[in-house]
């Protein structure tokens, strides 16, 4: 593909941030943190995640920037017309202030008149999108209403097995994934769904998660249960799916482990490019999350537009599978990594929105 857009202006969309708020409501102790990466291709479309930060709002700040460009990159490769944004809210404990942080939160949302619409994450669920739908519009992810919203995890599991799929189709010529073996690291919203279509598809599955109960509902559908995180990253798999929080390898963990593809749900599961790196070297195949996990935004954006076609969601969930696949060839093709493949065309994809916009600007 040849590129049209010079590699300065590719360089400065990776990290641009249009805007960056951090809010404090003293009423209800709220501290959270709005990203908008991106409203180049339309509203910035995002999580809320709800969670503790060890570093304060500094760690919280820094969350939310990485996954709002991550956001971007996905929307656009996913060829939505919307832009990337994360909000997180630092959870301190007090659980008996948590709707009321909530609203307050949605009532920032509403300031910014959608520029951002928010959605579940980690830490929130549909109940919270309907109490924040309560005090604004800028919300999806809600309860199922008009053959709209409901939860999105099924969705991105969805993707993130299509991706499986399509990685282990440019290995082998086959895509098949029964008699492989995968390993699930979080078996929570998304990450037990992607254990049940595994098993289902007659794959080895061999999770881990903290939450007992998440282990427990899996188990008996054949799902071997680790002792740990650990334990899996120690077991020879066809695919590692990272599926909790991001960073979870380095570079040092990327020299040892024993997969042949890493594909999962979680966001930006390398800590570092030397990560990256690693597993390049070593062959195996890091599939980009913003690729694999699309499933969740695709889900969300037909509850925006109101459109509750089952017929036309389902032919954009397939879509993603073929792009993963397309990554996959062009990047063993040109000798490039499968993550710069993808990012570059998402990157020119909003240049190409963006390049007419400046140039009537200078008009």
């Amino acid at each position: 593909m040849t590129t049209t857009v010079g590699d300065a202006l590719l360089r400065s969309l990776a990290w641009e941030h249009e805007r960056v708020q951090l809010v404090h409501d003293p009423a209800t102790g709220l501290q959270a943190v709005i990203a908008i990466h991106s409203t180049v291709l339309g509203p910035a479309l995002g999580g809320l995640r709800f969670r503790r930060y060890a570093g304060g709002l500094p760690e919280a700040l820094d969350d939310a920037l990485r996954l709002s460009h991550a956001m971007t990159l996905k929307a656009s490769a996913a060829g939505l017309d919307l832009g990337g944004g994360k909000a997180v809210i630092v959870d301190d404990g007090r659980d008996e202030l948590r709707a009321a942080r909530l609203v307050a939160f949605a009532g920032e949302i509403d300031r910014l008149g959608g520029a951002y619409i928010t959605a579940e994450d980690i830490g929130t669920t549909t109940a919270d999108m309907d109490l924040i739908a309560e005090h604004t519009p800028y919300v999806v992810g809600r309860s199922a209403h008009a053959g709209l919203g409901g939860d999105p995890s099924p969705d991105t599991a969805r993707t993130v097995l299509g991706a499986m799929r399509a990685a282990l189709a440019a290995l082998d010529g086959d895509d098949a994934l029964a008699g492989r073996t995968v390993g699930v690291i979080g078996l929570g919203k998304v990450g037990g769904h992607l254990a049940q279509l595994l098993a289902g598809a007659g794959t080895h599955v061999v999770g881990y998660d903290p939450a007992v109960a998440a282990c427990a509902r899996l188990q008996p559908l054949g799902v071997e249960i680790a002792a740990g995180a650990d334990d899996v990253l120690a077991r020879e798999l066809d695919v590692l799916a990272p599926c909790a929080g991001g960073g979870l390898i380095d570079a040092e963990l990327a020299a040892r482990l024993r997969c042949r593809i890493v594909c999962g749900a979680a966001n930006n599961p390398l800590q570092e490019e030397a990560a990256a790196d690693a597993l390049a070297r070593r062959g195996i195949v890091s599939v980009p999350d913003f690729l694999a996990n699309c499933g969740g935004l695709i889900h969300a954006d037909a509850e925006r537009r109101g459109d509750g076609d089952v017929a036309r969601l389902e032919q954009r969930l397939a879509a993603a599978q073929a792009r993963t696949r397309d990554v996959l060839i062009e990047a063993r093709e040109r000798g490039r990594p499968p993550e710069v493949v993808a990012e570059t065309h998402a990157l020119e994809r909003i240049a190409a929105a963006r390049t007419p916009a400046l140039a009537s600007a200078g008009a």
